[in-house]
């Protein structure tokens, strides 16, 4: 009589022995293949939208690019146009000063620098002709208490500190009075060609440093020497044209 074994075969959950079975289950070669093509198109998928976004992200890049460009090339093109405008502007302006005459001091103007360089000029009119002499002026301002002495020293920029503006605390040279001046004639007269050269100059819009300059260009030596040799070109009238003044008769 079979009492055991029908019963392990019909039901499948046990065995012979009446232990649960362990089933191996086999994937075939077909499903394999469907499971690689499914990830391929994943992945296919996912590398398409990454392409996708490069693309995106440099067409935003170009753009603006562009749009900078376009910017920069505006900008410029105003600039430009400005710059234009103002040369414009200005060279009117020049050629419209160019072709002005030239603007001749007044007489009252002409004495008053004069006289702030501690000079006077006389006019004397002969044969028609204007000609004008250079005196020193009479001092009308407050008396200069400070000592009038002249101070040694070995550079034409010193005889001009000396003349406009005294040295060692001492009065300027253009400042002495009749009675400073005969306390000390002789020097004062071996300098003032040297003081009234520059003066003169300086009266018609020289720059005392041009001034200067050009004194000790065209003279060489001590200051005594250059004074002196000032005097004679003076005299003579043979001094350089940088250091004569062309006046309208």
């Amino acid at each position: 009589m079979d009492t055991g074994g029908g019963g392990g075969t019909a039901g499948g959950t046990t065995g012979t022995t009446g232990q649960p079975s362990t089933r191996q289950v086999a994937i075939s070669p077909a499903g394999t293949a469907m499971q690689t093509q499914k990830q391929v198109r994943t992945n296919e998928e996912i590398l398409t939208r990454i392409i996708a976004q490069h693309n995106q992200l440099q067409q935003l890049i170009a753009q603006e690019g562009r749009t900078r460009d376009s910017s920069a090339a505006a900008l410029r093109g105003w600039l430009g146009a400005w710059l234009g405008a103002e040369l414009t502007k200005l060279n009117g302006n020049i050629c419209r000063i160019a072709v002005q005459p030239p603007r001749m001091a007044t007489p009252d103007q002409v004495d008053g620098n004069l006289f702030r360089n501690g000079l006077t000029v006389e006019r004397t009119r002969r044969n028609g002709q204007t000609s004008l002499r250079y005196r020193q002026a009479v001092a009308t301002t407050p008396a200069d208490s400070r000592p009038a002495k002249l101070a040694k020293y070995r550079t034409v920029g010193s005889a001009w500190q000396e003349w406009m503006h005294g040295i060692g605390g001492n009065k300027p040279a253009k400042n002495f009075t009749a009675d400073d001046i005969r306390a000390c004639k002789s020097t004062y007269s071996r300098r003032k060609p040297l003081w009234t050269l520059m003066a003169t100059l300086v009266n018609a819009q020289k720059a005392p440093a041009w001034v200067i300059s050009k004194i000790e260009e065209h003279y060489k030596g001590s200051v005594l020497n250059i004074t002196a040799a000032i005097k004679q070109d003076t005299i003579m009238g043979s001094l350089h044209e940088d250091l004569c003044i062309v006046r309208a008769q």
